[in-house]
């Protein structure tokens, strides 16, 4: 098996809260590097604290009111050309309840639409003495994903291709939940 260039819609995310403590990293810190690095936009999350975890989850009002009006216009940009792969998960996806969509995405019917398992966790560098990290993971549905690709190095590429994606989006908050990455 490959691995596989993708974009998905990041639907939570969360990193050590302990391994930062260490550090005297706090939430706002986190934040604020998540924010330059990544394009993360954390208005569009609730903050939960899960035992020694910072888990941050996409607002279900967020999901609900603006998944279906972001993919009509996001699908056909992105499938210029493709008649029934995304239009069938769309479709699906009108008809049921938004309580019920994730479980949409975990049946792995759609290409076009389904929790991505080997999503592969970021570092995140502070800049604070001896460079202490947080790895961020994350928990999303693929919107796409095309490949195969290999690459050593990547992250810069990706989180431009992302900032372009929310700048195109930008009436949309939940563009800013984009992420793209290598999968597989």
């Amino acid at each position: 098996m490959g691995q596989y260039l993708a974009i998905g819609l990041v639907t939570e995310c969360s990193t050590s809260k302990k391994k930062l403590q260490e550090h005297n990293i706090s939430k706002e810190d986190l934040v604020d590097k998540m924010s330059a690095k990544f394009h993360f936009e954390s208005s569009i999350y609730d903050f939960i604290e899960i035992n020694d975890n910072y888990v941050f989850k996409l607002k279900p009002e967020i999901l609900e009111k603006q998944l279906i009006p972001f993919l009509e216009k996001f699908y056909p940009a992105l499938y210029p050309n493709d008649s029934t792969g995304y239009k069938a998960a769309l479709e699906e996806l009108k008809k049921a309840e938004p309580a019920t969509w994730l479980k949409i995405a975990s049946m792995k019917s759609y290409e076009e639409f389904q929790l991505d398992g080997y999503a592969e966790s970021e570092f995140l560098y502070f800049d604070k003495p001896f460079n202490p990290y947080a790895k961020i993971a994350y928990s999303s549905i693929m919107l796409s994903i095309e490949g195969t690709i290999s690459m050593e190095i990547y992250g810069r590429q990706f989180n431009f291709f992302k900032y372009c994606i929310q700048e195109t989006f930008d009436k949309f908050p939940i563009a800013k939940a984009i992420r793209v990455h290598i999968t597989g």
